[in-house]
């Protein structure tokens, strides 16, 4: 295990490492960001990433699990295993309206400052490139062909308009909900009826009302 000492002399060392790069790296997500690409498409931003891995000396493996825009470099050789992820697909007719030229980016920063530290620091480092996270499911992809296999902690930045070290988020699962009424008399037994649009209405309002006592940082 790292020393008070040792660690604080890693975390000296990559930050000298990402202000010697910071140009490089706004210079990445400026172009990433000029060049939107949807999912499973990112041509560019692969090329992009993956050239400024291998121009500082890095590893990387390219296309990585059969994936033609994923990539992968890892390093050290004990201890626990940290993902750090990149993602870089724009949304269909906006572009990068949600930061993932800024994610790649920062991605790529933490994973070339570490990478040289990994042995050193008693861990082992994966930089995994994740395409196709806006509705492609890459990550899912990625995770049926083994590249989460090991890992123990995952981890990436997200652009926001606010700053948080951390955040707490609600899972999502998809629902199809069908609303199914019975049919009365409305004059002679209304009371035997059962009205599948109010039961929709009322399941929409609570919902709603629900949403509105739900914390920013929650959502």
């Amino acid at each position: 295990m790292a020393t008070a000492e040792l660690r604080e002399s890693l975390k000296q060392r990559a930050c000298d490492t990402i202000d010697r790069l910071k140009n490089d790296l706004v210079g990445i997500s400026t172009d990433i960001h000029a060049h939107p690409e949807e999912n499973w498409e990112e041509v560019f931003a692969h090329s992009r990433l993956t050239d400024a891995l291998g121009d500082n000396g890095q590893d990387v493996r390219r296309k990585a699990y059969d994936l033609d825009t994923a990539f992968e470099l890892r390093t050290g050789s004990k201890g626990a295993t940290v993902a750090v992820l990149c993602e870089y697909d724009a949304l269909p007719g906006i572009g990068h309206g949600c930061g993932h030229n800024i994610i790649a980016a920062a991605g790529l920063g933490a994973g070339l400052a570490l990478a040289p530290l990994a042995e050193e620091a008693g861990g082992r480092l994966r930089l995994m490139g994740t395409p196709a996270e806006e509705g492609g499911g890459g990550k899912i992809e990625m995770a049926r062909r083994g590249a989460f296999d090991g890992v123990q902690a995952a981890m990436m930045v997200h652009p926001y308009d606010t700053d948080l070290a951390r955040m707490n988020a609600i899972a999502i699962q998809h629902a199809l909900v069908k609303y199914v009424g019975e049919a009365a008399h409305a004059a002679v037994a209304p009371h035997k009826g059962r009205n599948a649009l109010d039961a929709a209405v009322l399941g929409y309002m609570n919902v709603a009302a629900l949403r509105q006592h739900i914390m920013p940082t929650e959502r």
